[in-house]
Protein backbone atom coordinates (compact mmCIF):
# COMPACT_ATOMS: atom_id res chain seq x y z
CA UNK A 1 0.00 0.00 0.00
CA UNK A 2 1.30 3.28 -0.68
CA UNK A 3 2.04 5.73 2.20
CA UNK A 4 -0.95 8.48 2.98
CA UNK A 5 -0.50 11.55 0.53
CA UNK A 6 1.46 9.48 -2.08
CA UNK A 7 1.12 10.35 -5.83
CA UNK A 8 1.48 8.65 -8.98
CA UNK A 9 4.85 8.30 -10.74
CA UNK A 10 4.93 11.89 -12.53
CA UNK A 11 5.54 9.73 -16.22
CA UNK A 12 2.19 8.22 -15.28
CA UNK A 13 0.91 11.90 -14.64
CA UNK A 14 2.56 13.07 -18.20
CA UNK A 15 1.14 10.72 -21.22
CA UNK A 16 3.43 12.03 -23.37
CA UNK A 17 6.77 11.43 -21.39
CA UNK A 18 5.68 8.48 -20.67
CA UNK A 19 5.47 7.45 -24.17
CA UNK A 20 9.15 8.96 -24.57
CA UNK A 21 10.48 6.78 -21.70
CA UNK A 22 8.59 3.61 -22.88
CA UNK A 23 10.62 4.08 -26.25
CA UNK A 24 14.10 4.78 -25.13
CA UNK A 25 13.94 2.69 -21.54
CA UNK A 26 16.76 -0.04 -22.14
CA UNK A 27 15.53 -3.54 -22.52
CA UNK A 28 18.14 -4.34 -19.25
CA UNK A 29 18.01 -1.85 -16.67
CA UNK A 30 21.35 -0.50 -14.99
CA UNK A 31 22.96 -2.00 -12.17
CA UNK A 32 22.02 0.37 -9.29
CA UNK A 33 24.47 0.46 -6.56
CA UNK A 34 23.01 -1.13 -2.75
CA UNK A 35 23.04 2.60 -1.33
CA UNK A 36 20.47 3.89 -4.07
CA UNK A 37 18.19 1.22 -3.90
CA UNK A 38 18.66 2.05 -0.50
CA UNK A 39 17.60 5.74 -1.02
CA UNK A 40 15.12 5.03 -3.56
CA UNK A 41 12.77 2.45 -1.12
CA UNK A 42 13.32 4.83 0.93
CA UNK A 43 11.95 7.65 -1.27
CA UNK A 44 9.11 5.61 -1.81
CA UNK A 45 7.98 5.04 2.26
CA UNK A 46 8.07 8.50 2.48
CA UNK A 47 5.45 9.44 -0.65
CA UNK A 48 8.73 11.37 -2.81
CA UNK A 49 7.96 10.34 -6.44
CA UNK A 50 11.03 10.51 -8.51
CA UNK A 51 9.80 10.20 -12.52
CA UNK A 52 11.07 6.81 -14.38
CA UNK A 53 12.12 9.48 -17.26
CA UNK A 54 15.32 9.85 -14.47
CA UNK A 55 18.21 8.20 -13.46
CA UNK A 56 20.57 8.79 -10.64
CA UNK A 57 23.87 7.53 -11.63
CA UNK A 58 26.98 6.83 -9.01
CA UNK A 59 29.75 6.41 -11.35
CA UNK A 60 29.73 10.24 -11.04
CA UNK A 61 28.85 13.33 -12.89
CA UNK A 62 30.29 15.59 -15.34
CA UNK A 63 31.06 18.22 -12.22
CA UNK A 64 33.53 15.52 -11.20
CA UNK A 65 32.72 12.62 -9.04
CA UNK A 66 29.45 12.07 -6.80
CA UNK A 67 25.74 10.83 -8.08
CA UNK A 68 24.24 12.51 -10.77
CA UNK A 69 20.98 12.86 -12.26
CA UNK A 70 20.37 12.00 -15.92
CA UNK A 71 17.93 11.71 -18.90
CA UNK A 72 16.39 8.25 -19.47
CA UNK A 73 14.31 9.90 -22.20
CA UNK A 74 14.23 13.18 -24.15
CA UNK A 75 12.38 15.68 -21.41
CA UNK A 76 11.05 18.66 -22.42
CA UNK A 77 9.97 22.10 -21.01
CA UNK A 78 7.05 21.78 -18.71
CA UNK A 79 7.83 17.88 -17.94
CA UNK A 80 7.03 17.03 -14.12
CA UNK A 81 9.89 14.93 -12.76
CA UNK A 82 9.26 14.71 -9.03
CA UNK A 83 7.02 15.61 -6.09
CA UNK A 84 8.60 15.94 -2.47
CA UNK A 85 6.73 16.32 0.39
CA UNK A 86 7.78 19.10 2.78
CA UNK A 87 7.17 16.55 5.54
CA UNK A 88 10.50 14.43 3.99
CA UNK A 89 12.68 17.55 4.15
CA UNK A 90 14.86 17.37 7.23
CA UNK A 91 14.32 20.25 9.10
CA UNK A 92 14.21 22.08 13.02
CA UNK A 93 10.41 21.38 12.19
CA UNK A 94 10.47 17.81 11.50
CA UNK A 95 13.77 16.74 13.34
CA UNK A 96 13.34 14.81 16.42
CA UNK A 97 15.81 17.50 18.26
CA UNK A 98 13.39 20.04 17.67
CA UNK A 99 12.56 20.55 21.35
CA UNK A 100 15.92 20.78 22.17
CA UNK A 101 16.85 23.03 19.15
CA UNK A 102 14.21 25.78 20.06
CA UNK A 103 14.57 25.49 23.63
CA UNK A 104 18.43 26.41 23.47
CA UNK A 105 17.34 29.17 21.00
CA UNK A 106 18.64 27.78 17.86
CA UNK A 107 17.76 28.98 14.30
CA UNK A 108 18.59 29.21 10.77
CA UNK A 109 21.82 27.00 9.75
CA UNK A 110 22.89 26.84 13.27
CA UNK A 111 19.70 25.17 14.09
CA UNK A 112 19.89 22.85 10.63
CA UNK A 113 23.28 21.80 11.75
CA UNK A 114 22.50 20.83 15.00
CA UNK A 115 19.30 18.99 13.63
CA UNK A 116 21.13 16.97 11.27
CA UNK A 117 23.81 16.09 13.32
CA UNK A 118 21.37 14.72 15.91
CA UNK A 119 19.44 12.63 13.11
CA UNK A 120 23.36 11.02 12.17
CA UNK A 121 23.66 10.42 15.58
CA UNK A 122 20.80 7.81 15.93
CA UNK A 123 21.54 5.94 12.97
CA UNK A 124 19.14 3.25 11.88
CA UNK A 125 16.44 5.02 14.10
CA UNK A 126 16.67 8.05 12.58
CA UNK A 127 13.33 8.51 9.85
CA UNK A 128 16.09 9.77 7.61
CA UNK A 129 18.64 7.12 7.77
CA UNK A 130 17.88 5.74 4.26
CA UNK A 131 18.64 9.36 2.67
CA UNK A 132 21.31 10.24 5.23
CA UNK A 133 23.68 6.97 4.37
CA UNK A 134 23.63 8.51 0.29
CA UNK A 135 25.57 11.92 1.70
CA UNK A 136 29.23 11.96 1.87
CA UNK A 137 31.13 12.53 5.62
CA UNK A 138 31.53 15.75 4.35
CA UNK A 139 31.73 17.64 1.41
CA UNK A 140 35.31 18.95 0.33
CA UNK A 141 34.61 22.67 0.68
CA UNK A 142 37.92 24.66 2.17
CA UNK A 143 36.14 25.39 5.64
CA UNK A 144 36.87 21.28 6.10
CA UNK A 145 40.51 21.56 4.72
CA UNK A 146 43.37 21.46 7.52
CA UNK A 147 45.37 24.99 7.98
CA UNK A 148 48.09 24.08 6.06
CA UNK A 149 45.79 22.76 2.74
CA UNK A 150 44.20 26.61 3.26
CA UNK A 151 47.55 28.13 3.16
CA UNK A 152 49.00 26.32 0.54
CA UNK A 153 46.05 26.28 -2.09
CA UNK A 154 44.33 29.44 -1.49
CA UNK A 155 46.77 31.71 -0.88
CA UNK A 156 46.79 34.95 -2.14
CA UNK A 157 43.35 34.36 -3.79
CA UNK A 158 39.92 35.79 -2.79
CA UNK A 159 39.16 32.63 -0.24
CA UNK A 160 42.27 32.65 1.60
CA UNK A 161 41.10 35.03 4.56
CA UNK A 162 37.39 34.13 4.90
CA UNK A 163 37.93 30.35 5.24
CA UNK A 164 40.35 31.11 8.08
CA UNK A 165 37.68 33.42 9.60
CA UNK A 166 35.39 31.29 8.94
CA UNK A 167 37.24 27.82 10.97
CA UNK A 168 37.43 30.20 13.69
CA UNK A 169 34.01 31.77 14.04
CA UNK A 170 32.47 28.64 13.66
CA UNK A 171 34.18 27.37 16.32
CA UNK A 172 33.20 30.32 18.39
CA UNK A 173 29.45 28.82 17.13
CA UNK A 174 30.33 25.56 18.52
CA UNK A 175 31.88 26.51 22.04
CA UNK A 176 29.07 29.34 22.65
CA UNK A 177 25.87 26.97 21.34
CA UNK A 178 26.85 23.40 21.00
CA UNK A 179 29.25 22.33 23.96
CA UNK A 180 26.79 23.61 26.45
CA UNK A 181 23.95 21.50 25.25
CA UNK A 182 26.38 18.14 25.23
CA UNK A 183 27.60 19.59 29.02
CA UNK A 184 24.26 20.53 30.56
CA UNK A 185 23.39 16.15 30.26
CA UNK A 186 20.07 16.98 30.00
CA UNK A 187 19.71 15.92 26.73
CA UNK A 188 22.42 13.00 26.84
CA UNK A 189 24.44 13.54 23.37
CA UNK A 190 27.99 12.88 23.37
CA UNK A 191 31.14 14.20 21.54
CA UNK A 192 31.82 11.12 19.42
CA UNK A 193 28.39 12.56 17.40
CA UNK A 194 28.33 16.43 18.68
CA UNK A 195 32.11 17.49 18.83
CA UNK A 196 34.02 20.49 16.65
CA UNK A 197 35.16 17.83 13.80
CA UNK A 198 31.17 16.45 13.38
CA UNK A 199 30.08 20.05 13.51
CA UNK A 200 32.50 21.18 11.22
CA UNK A 201 31.51 17.96 8.49
CA UNK A 202 27.44 18.81 9.25
CA UNK A 203 27.99 22.51 8.47
CA UNK A 204 29.49 21.72 4.83
CA UNK A 205 26.99 19.65 4.14
CA UNK A 206 23.89 22.02 4.98
CA UNK A 207 26.04 24.77 3.52
CA UNK A 208 26.41 22.96 0.53
CA UNK A 209 22.98 21.03 0.12
CA UNK A 210 20.62 23.29 2.19
CA UNK A 211 17.82 25.24 0.53
CA UNK A 212 15.49 27.95 1.79
CA UNK A 213 11.93 26.02 1.47
CA UNK A 214 9.66 28.26 3.59
CA UNK A 215 8.98 30.59 6.36
CA UNK A 216 7.20 27.97 8.69
CA UNK A 217 9.92 24.97 7.48
CA UNK A 218 12.73 27.63 7.21
CA UNK A 219 15.86 25.79 5.63
CA UNK A 220 16.19 22.77 5.20
CA UNK A 221 17.76 19.06 3.73
CA UNK A 222 16.00 18.23 0.50
CA UNK A 223 16.18 14.85 -0.24
CA UNK A 224 16.67 14.06 -4.31
CA UNK A 225 16.82 17.64 -4.89
CA UNK A 226 20.26 18.21 -3.89
CA UNK A 227 21.62 15.36 -5.87
CA UNK A 228 21.40 17.70 -8.97
CA UNK A 229 24.57 19.04 -9.64
CA UNK A 230 24.98 23.10 -11.01
CA UNK A 231 25.81 24.47 -13.81
CA UNK A 232 25.73 28.23 -14.12
CA UNK A 233 23.32 29.80 -16.77
CA UNK A 234 21.84 26.28 -17.79
CA UNK A 235 20.09 24.41 -15.27
CA UNK A 236 16.95 22.28 -16.30
CA UNK A 237 14.89 21.90 -13.23
CA UNK A 238 12.74 24.37 -11.58
CA UNK A 239 11.45 24.18 -7.98
CA UNK A 240 7.62 24.95 -6.81
CA UNK A 241 5.83 24.95 -4.12
CA UNK A 242 2.34 23.67 -4.33
CA UNK A 243 -0.15 23.65 -2.25
CA UNK A 244 -3.02 20.67 -1.28
CA UNK A 245 -6.28 21.55 -1.46
CA UNK A 246 -6.84 21.63 2.47
CA UNK A 247 -4.07 24.43 2.49
CA UNK A 248 -4.79 27.87 2.75
CA UNK A 249 -5.38 30.20 -0.56
CA UNK A 250 -3.82 33.26 0.60
CA UNK A 251 -0.26 33.62 -1.04
CA UNK A 252 2.35 34.31 1.47
CA UNK A 253 5.37 36.34 1.20
CA UNK A 254 7.92 34.71 -1.15
CA UNK A 255 11.27 34.72 0.56
CA UNK A 256 13.27 32.38 -1.62
CA UNK A 257 15.24 34.82 -2.98
CA UNK A 258 16.23 36.63 0.37
CA UNK A 259 19.35 33.81 0.89
CA UNK A 260 19.97 34.18 -3.27
CA UNK A 261 23.84 34.58 -2.43
CA UNK A 262 23.56 32.07 0.03
CA UNK A 263 21.95 29.33 -0.92
CA UNK A 264 21.07 27.14 -3.91
CA UNK A 265 18.29 28.33 -6.10
CA UNK A 266 15.54 26.77 -4.88
CA UNK A 267 12.94 28.99 -6.41
CA UNK A 268 10.16 28.07 -4.50
CA UNK A 269 6.62 30.05 -5.04
CA UNK A 270 5.50 29.85 -1.92
CA UNK A 271 1.66 29.94 -1.93
CA UNK A 272 2.26 27.97 1.50
CA UNK A 273 0.51 27.84 4.85
CA UNK A 274 2.09 30.11 6.94
CA UNK A 275 1.12 27.68 9.97
CA UNK A 276 0.80 24.76 7.88
CA UNK A 277 2.76 21.44 8.26
CA UNK A 278 2.25 18.33 5.48
CA UNK A 279 0.05 20.76 3.54
CA UNK A 280 2.54 21.17 0.86
CA UNK A 281 5.04 19.79 -1.70
CA UNK A 282 7.77 20.97 -3.80
CA UNK A 283 7.65 19.62 -7.39
CA UNK A 284 10.37 19.35 -10.15
CA UNK A 285 9.84 20.91 -13.41
CA UNK A 286 11.78 20.58 -16.58
CA UNK A 287 12.49 24.12 -17.39
CA UNK A 288 14.94 23.48 -19.91
CA UNK A 289 15.03 20.54 -22.99
CA UNK A 290 17.44 17.75 -21.90
CA UNK A 291 18.51 14.90 -24.28
CA UNK A 292 18.46 11.34 -23.04
CA UNK A 293 21.40 10.12 -21.49
CA UNK A 294 22.53 13.58 -20.42
CA UNK A 295 23.06 14.85 -16.98
CA UNK A 296 20.05 17.13 -15.33
CA UNK A 297 21.30 20.22 -13.94
CA UNK A 298 20.06 22.66 -11.28
CA UNK A 299 21.64 25.54 -10.78
CA UNK A 300 22.65 27.36 -7.31
CA UNK A 301 23.02 30.96 -8.60
CA UNK A 302 25.10 33.43 -10.66
CA UNK A 303 28.45 32.69 -8.76
CA UNK A 304 31.95 33.13 -9.32
CA UNK A 305 34.49 30.68 -8.61
CA UNK A 306 35.56 32.11 -5.41
CA UNK A 307 31.93 31.76 -4.01
CA UNK A 308 31.21 27.94 -5.50
CA UNK A 309 34.61 26.59 -4.06
CA UNK A 310 34.01 28.22 -0.48
CA UNK A 311 29.80 27.29 -0.71
CA UNK A 312 30.07 23.61 -2.89
CA UNK A 313 33.94 22.80 -3.43
CA UNK A 314 34.01 23.10 -6.76
CA UNK A 315 34.89 25.84 -9.81
CA UNK A 316 33.90 26.13 -13.24
CA UNK A 317 36.13 27.12 -16.08
CA UNK A 318 35.87 30.14 -17.95
CA UNK A 319 32.86 31.13 -15.19
CA UNK A 320 31.56 34.23 -16.31
CA UNK A 321 30.70 35.55 -12.41
CA UNK A 322 34.60 35.60 -11.96
CA UNK A 323 35.52 38.72 -10.30
CA UNK A 324 38.64 39.72 -8.02
CA UNK A 325 38.95 42.17 -5.26
CA UNK A 326 40.97 44.81 -4.88
CA UNK A 327 41.15 45.49 -0.61
CA UNK A 328 41.22 49.36 -0.31
CA UNK A 329 43.86 48.80 2.28
CA UNK A 330 45.97 47.85 -0.55
CA UNK A 331 45.02 50.77 -2.53
CA UNK A 332 46.14 52.97 0.59
CA UNK A 333 49.16 50.84 0.65
CA UNK A 334 50.09 51.79 -3.12
CA UNK A 335 49.08 55.48 -2.66
CA UNK A 336 51.22 55.71 0.48
CA UNK A 337 54.26 54.83 -1.04
CA UNK A 338 53.26 57.45 -4.40
CA UNK A 339 51.75 60.16 -2.09
CA UNK A 340 52.33 61.11 1.39
CA UNK A 341 50.06 59.91 4.07
CA UNK A 342 48.29 62.79 4.33
CA UNK A 343 47.62 63.16 0.78
CA UNK A 344 46.61 59.74 0.86
CA UNK A 345 44.21 60.22 3.93
CA UNK A 346 42.65 63.86 2.56
CA UNK A 347 41.80 62.34 -1.03
CA UNK A 348 39.83 59.50 0.39
CA UNK A 349 38.29 61.12 3.29
CA UNK A 350 37.05 63.92 -0.18
CA UNK A 351 36.04 60.60 -2.07
CA UNK A 352 33.48 59.46 0.35
CA UNK A 353 32.22 63.02 0.86
CA UNK A 354 30.96 62.72 -2.40
CA UNK A 355 29.10 59.12 -0.82
CA UNK A 356 31.11 56.65 -3.61
CA UNK A 357 32.79 54.02 -1.57
CA UNK A 358 33.58 50.40 -1.95
CA UNK A 359 31.59 46.84 -1.44
CA UNK A 360 32.09 45.83 2.03
CA UNK A 361 32.02 41.71 3.20
CA UNK A 362 33.42 40.61 6.83
CA UNK A 363 34.47 44.19 7.82
CA UNK A 364 36.59 44.26 4.72
CA UNK A 365 36.40 46.85 2.13
CA UNK A 366 37.33 46.36 -1.46
CA UNK A 367 36.77 46.89 -5.07
CA UNK A 368 35.59 44.60 -7.54
CA UNK A 369 37.09 43.93 -11.37
CA UNK A 370 34.93 42.17 -13.15
CA UNK A 371 35.17 39.00 -15.75
CA UNK A 372 36.35 41.21 -18.15
CA UNK A 373 38.63 42.75 -16.26
CA UNK A 374 36.43 46.52 -16.09
CA UNK A 375 37.41 48.23 -12.62
CA UNK A 376 34.45 49.56 -10.04
CA UNK A 377 33.45 52.72 -10.80
CA UNK A 378 34.27 53.81 -7.49
CA UNK A 379 37.62 52.73 -7.75
CA UNK A 380 37.85 54.91 -10.88
CA UNK A 381 36.60 57.30 -8.96
CA UNK A 382 39.29 57.17 -6.25
CA UNK A 383 41.95 57.25 -8.41
CA UNK A 384 40.83 60.40 -10.32
CA UNK A 385 40.53 62.45 -7.30
CA UNK A 386 44.06 60.99 -6.18
CA UNK A 387 45.80 62.26 -9.36
CA UNK A 388 43.76 66.02 -9.18
CA UNK A 389 45.97 68.78 -8.96
CA UNK A 390 45.84 70.98 -5.76
CA UNK A 391 43.43 73.55 -7.39
CA UNK A 392 40.95 71.51 -9.09
CA UNK A 393 41.20 69.37 -5.56
CA UNK A 394 39.94 72.50 -3.41
CA UNK A 395 37.29 73.13 -5.99
CA UNK A 396 35.92 69.84 -5.70
CA UNK A 397 35.92 70.16 -2.28
CA UNK A 398 34.38 73.73 -1.88
CA UNK A 399 31.79 72.20 -4.61
CA UNK A 400 31.08 68.78 -2.97
CA UNK A 401 27.38 69.53 -2.33
CA UNK A 402 27.26 69.81 -5.96
CA UNK A 403 26.54 65.81 -6.41
CA UNK A 404 23.08 65.44 -5.75
CA UNK A 405 22.24 64.46 -9.62
CA UNK A 406 20.04 61.91 -10.58
CA UNK A 407 22.62 59.05 -11.63
CA UNK A 408 25.53 58.29 -11.15
CA UNK A 409 26.31 59.25 -14.80
CA UNK A 410 25.22 63.24 -14.06
CA UNK A 411 27.83 63.12 -11.20
CA UNK A 412 30.45 62.13 -13.18
CA UNK A 413 29.71 64.42 -15.26
CA UNK A 414 29.74 67.58 -13.13
CA UNK A 415 33.00 65.84 -11.37
CA UNK A 416 34.84 66.35 -14.84
CA UNK A 417 33.14 70.03 -15.51
CA UNK A 418 34.44 71.33 -12.07
CA UNK A 419 37.65 69.60 -11.92
CA UNK A 420 38.78 70.26 -15.04
CA UNK A 421 38.85 73.73 -17.20
CA UNK A 422 37.86 72.92 -20.49
CA UNK A 423 35.11 69.89 -21.14
CA UNK A 424 33.94 69.10 -23.95
CA UNK A 425 31.73 65.75 -23.82
CA UNK A 426 33.02 63.21 -26.59
CA UNK A 427 30.47 62.89 -29.40
CA UNK A 428 27.84 60.07 -29.16
CA UNK A 429 28.67 59.69 -25.36
CA UNK A 430 25.62 58.26 -23.60
CA UNK A 431 25.95 55.28 -22.17
CA UNK A 432 26.97 54.90 -18.36
CA UNK A 433 30.40 53.33 -19.62
CA UNK A 434 30.94 55.69 -21.81
CA UNK A 435 30.84 58.46 -19.60
CA UNK A 436 33.28 56.47 -16.98
CA UNK A 437 35.81 56.53 -19.86
CA UNK A 438 36.30 60.37 -19.15
CA UNK A 439 37.70 59.44 -15.75
CA UNK A 440 40.43 57.24 -17.33
CA UNK A 441 43.37 59.45 -17.35
CA UNK A 442 47.52 58.07 -18.32
CA UNK A 443 47.51 58.92 -14.78
CA UNK A 444 44.68 56.65 -13.53
CA UNK A 445 45.78 53.55 -16.40
CA UNK A 446 48.89 53.83 -14.52
CA UNK A 447 47.95 53.34 -11.37
CA UNK A 448 45.63 50.30 -12.52
CA UNK A 449 48.33 48.51 -13.44
CA UNK A 450 50.48 49.30 -10.53
CA UNK A 451 47.18 48.04 -8.60
CA UNK A 452 47.11 44.63 -10.43
CA UNK A 453 50.74 44.13 -10.60
CA UNK A 454 50.61 44.62 -6.38
CA UNK A 455 47.04 42.40 -6.15
CA UNK A 456 49.17 39.62 -8.33
CA UNK A 457 52.04 39.84 -5.83
CA UNK A 458 50.21 38.30 -3.07
CA UNK A 459 49.90 34.62 -4.99
CA UNK A 460 53.70 34.33 -5.07
CA UNK A 461 56.53 33.84 -6.75
CA UNK A 462 55.06 31.57 -9.38
CA UNK A 463 53.65 33.04 -12.56
CA UNK A 464 50.09 32.14 -14.52
CA UNK A 465 51.46 30.32 -16.61
CA UNK A 466 53.35 27.89 -14.38
CA UNK A 467 49.74 27.78 -12.51
CA UNK A 468 48.22 26.97 -16.17
CA UNK A 469 50.88 24.30 -16.59
CA UNK A 470 49.99 22.73 -13.40
CA UNK A 471 46.53 22.65 -13.98
CA UNK A 472 46.51 20.46 -17.14
CA UNK A 473 48.88 18.00 -15.38
CA UNK A 474 46.10 18.00 -12.07
CA UNK A 475 43.47 15.45 -12.48
CA UNK A 476 40.16 17.24 -10.91
CA UNK A 477 39.28 13.40 -8.93
CA UNK A 478 42.35 12.47 -7.32
CA UNK A 479 43.97 16.10 -6.92
CA UNK A 480 40.32 17.70 -5.95
CA UNK A 481 41.55 20.62 -3.77
CA UNK A 482 44.86 21.28 -6.10
CA UNK A 483 42.91 21.45 -8.94
CA UNK A 484 39.68 23.71 -7.93
CA UNK A 485 42.61 25.99 -5.89
CA UNK A 486 44.16 26.28 -9.41
CA UNK A 487 41.29 26.79 -11.01
CA UNK A 488 40.05 29.58 -9.03
CA UNK A 489 43.97 30.64 -8.89
CA UNK A 490 44.13 31.42 -12.71
CA UNK A 491 40.73 33.00 -13.54
CA UNK A 492 41.84 35.30 -11.10
CA UNK A 493 45.11 36.27 -12.74
CA UNK A 494 43.67 35.80 -15.78
CA UNK A 495 41.21 38.77 -14.64
CA UNK A 496 44.21 40.61 -13.16
CA UNK A 497 45.76 40.32 -16.61
CA UNK A 498 42.76 41.87 -18.31
CA UNK A 499 42.92 44.68 -16.39
CA UNK A 500 46.13 45.71 -17.67
CA UNK A 501 45.18 45.20 -21.14
CA UNK A 502 42.11 47.37 -20.36
CA UNK A 503 44.66 49.87 -19.10
CA UNK A 504 46.65 50.05 -21.81
CA UNK A 505 44.14 49.96 -24.34
CA UNK A 506 42.62 53.47 -22.45
CA UNK A 507 46.43 55.31 -21.78
CA UNK A 508 47.37 55.10 -25.21
CA UNK A 509 46.80 59.11 -26.32
CA UNK A 510 45.57 60.22 -23.48
CA UNK A 511 46.55 63.20 -21.09
CA UNK A 512 47.07 62.97 -17.36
Amino acid sequence: MEPAGHRANPTRLNPHLRSRYQKRRPPTPPMMSRRLRAFKRWMRSHGIDCSDALELDDAGSESGGGISVRAVCDLTEGDLVATIPKSACLTIRTSGARDMIESAGLAGYLGLVVALMFERSRGPASPWQGYLQLLPERECVPLVWSLQEVDTFLSGTELHMTVKQDKTFLYEDWRECIEPLILSGEWNLDRDNFGVEQYFSAKSLVSSRSFKIDDYHGFGMVPLADLFNHKTGAENVHFTSVCSPSSSDDEGDDHAGDEANDDKLLNVDSNTSSSGEGNTALEMIIVRNVEAGFEVFNTYGSMGNAALLHRYGFTEADNPFDIVNIDVALLVRWCSSTFSNRYARARISLWRRLNYSGCTSQHTEYFEISYDGEPQLDLLVLLYIIFLVDDAYEKLSYMVDAFDGPDESTNIVNLIKITRNKFRKAKGQKKPEDIKELLVSDNVCSALISLADLRESLYGTSSLDENMNMLKRCCPVKDRKLYHSLILRTSERMILAKLRDYALKRSTGKKA
